[in-house]
């Protein structure tokens, strides 16, 4: 859900589509899958960026074109971290980048882009939700200050989404505080019931 919601709200903020963009996502966890199948069925050429080993085989093995995140994001036309991790895309990154590019976070860090580093260059905000960053020799523009931009220049996930989400919680919950007070103390998956009860 979160690639699908992130792009939409990607279009309607820049009035761009990913059309013969070159889309470097960074971070191949859930998220990061879901935002790199997105981006690609939205017509963008997709790059994943990943540290871990283990995803990087996976990306790979999904058929992505895997790459380093400093050499990639020179050729990048839009950037979006999907870590959970502070300073991703840091100053060497950031002076690396190609001139023009969207750069966007979707991850759970507000900080997976080094603002603080961008922020001592002249800004404009050029759109709501767009600022534009006027390096020395270039203009790279952040979208929604950073923060995940589908929940702060969108509506998020779909209802429909959170609707399962809700039901599975509210049923779980129903199980904790009848047969799972009974259970010795300790971390539990839920049980098939309670997800069937919820579907």
């Amino acid at each position: 859900m979160v690639g699908l919601t992130a792009w939409h709200t990607f279009f309607q903020t820049t009035h761009l589509t990913l059309h013969e963009k070159k889309v470097l996502v960074i971070g191949y966890g859930l998220v990061g899958q879901g935002v790199a199948a997105a981006a690609k069925a939205f017509g963008g050429q997709v790059m994943v960026a990943e540290i871990d080993p283990a995803r990087r085989l996976q990306a790979a093995y999904d058929g992505w074109h895997v790459v380093d995140l400093q050499e990639a994001i020179a050729s990048a036309d839009v950037v979006a971290t999907a870590t959970g991790g502070k300073n991703v895309v840091n100053r060497q990154a950031l002076d690396r980048a190609k001139a023009g590019v969207f750069i966007l976070n979707v991850g759970h860090v507000a900080e997976e882009i080094d603002g603080e580093y961008l922020r001592q260059y002249p800004q404009e905000e050029v759109m709501p939700y767009i600022n534009a960053y006027r390096m020395a020799d270039k203009t790279v523009y952040l979208l929604a200050n950073g923060s995940m931009l589908n929940l702060t220049a969108g509506f998020g996930d779909s209802l429909n989404a959170f609707d399962v989400t809700l039901a599975v919680m509210a049923s779980g919950i129903r199980h904790i505080v009848t047969d799972g007070m009974r259970a010795p103390a300790k971390v539990y998956l839920l049980p098939q019931a309670v997800w069937q009860q919820a579907l």
